[in-house]
């Protein structure tokens, strides 16, 4: 249902639901951790609850919109496959860059560094919520704008980005400078050693919210088995740049080899982009 409310471009319904969504969330999270101390336990059967009721509020509000209509096509199931088939490696791929960090600080440092580390993790990843949260609202406007087809539009569409990116890439570094203000007021004293980690992951959810900015033009064109490649390759480097990042720099180096990792997921993805979809990227500083 957020996804048909993404594309039809209604944020207000959108942002209801989502704020309905994570207070419920929330709500059942502390019952069942705080009130009737189930632990981590709770915390899932939260998340499974939560998923459950709107599961069945997603299906009842689509019902009633009229968007369910049973039968067989069979080029919809070709074209569903072919579009999302090589996102299964892609999506895996992905799961290993972002636990692959934890895995190799708790293995080569200690689970204490570990657990400082996931702290610092989570300060640094503001930055990709932002760009996640912009980039949901971004794409229905930037595939209603590539539709026009009109080479004035793209140049406004890529002057928007490069704006973009200055704007995520200083967000990471305030975030970064201003996080020893409120650190010790958020996590306490135990965790205050996690502030070197939070330039590293807030410069890499910066390189990850500026992949999604390029990604895009891929899934415009439903080129998604480009996606797998770069994900594996990207797993790849940040498997061998944080373990080698780890036995110089210490636990610090896990955080440098995701950063590396996203940088050069970005860059690929920016690359393979611009060979399956034109866009003026060099032409507007040329004319």
């Amino acid at each position: 249902m957020l996804t048909l409310w993404q594309v039809q471009q209604k944020p207000i319904q959108y942002g209801i639901l989502q704020v309905i969504q994570t207070s419920i969330t929330v709500f059942f999270s502390l019952v069942f951790v705080i009130a009737w101390r189930m632990d981590w336990q709770g915390r899932i059967q939260a998340e499974v609850i939560t998923a459950v009721i709107f599961t069945a509020i997603s299906l009842l509000l689509l019902f009633r919109g009229g968007w369910f209509q049973f039968g067989f096509n069979s080029n919809y199931v070709r074209n569903a496959l072919n579009f999302g088939i090589p996102l299964i490696p892609h999506t895996l791929g992905s799961l290993a860059i972002v636990t692959t960090d934890r895995i190799l600080i708790t293995n080569l440092v200690g689970i204490k560094d570990t657990g400082i580390y996931v702290v610092g993790s989570q300060i640094g990843m503001i930055i990709l919520m932002i760009a996640t949260s912009f980039n949901k609202a971004y794409v229905p406007w930037l595939y209603s704008q590539l539709k026009k087809n009109d080479f004035l539009i793209k140049k406004k569409v890529v002057k928007l980005t490069y704006f973009y990116y200055i704007v995520i890439l200083l967000l990471a570094i305030i975030l970064s400078l201003t996080s020893p203000l409120f650190l010790n007021f958020i996590v306490g004293k135990n965790f205050v050693d996690s502030k070197p980690f939070i330039l590293w992951i807030a410069l890499g959810s910066a390189f990850k919210g500026m992949y999604y900015m390029v990604t895009n033009y891929i899934f415009y064109v439903e080129k998604t088995h480009l996606l797998a490649s770069v994900t594996f390759l990207t797993a790849i480097v940040n498997l061998a740049s944080s373990y080698f990042l780890i036995h110089w720099n210490g636990s610090i180096g896990a955080a440098q080899g995701t950063m590396l990792a996203f940088m050069m997921s970005f860059l690929l993805t920016w690359f393979l982009s611009a060979k399956v979809y034109q866009m003026p990227w060099v032409k507007i500083f040329i004319n």
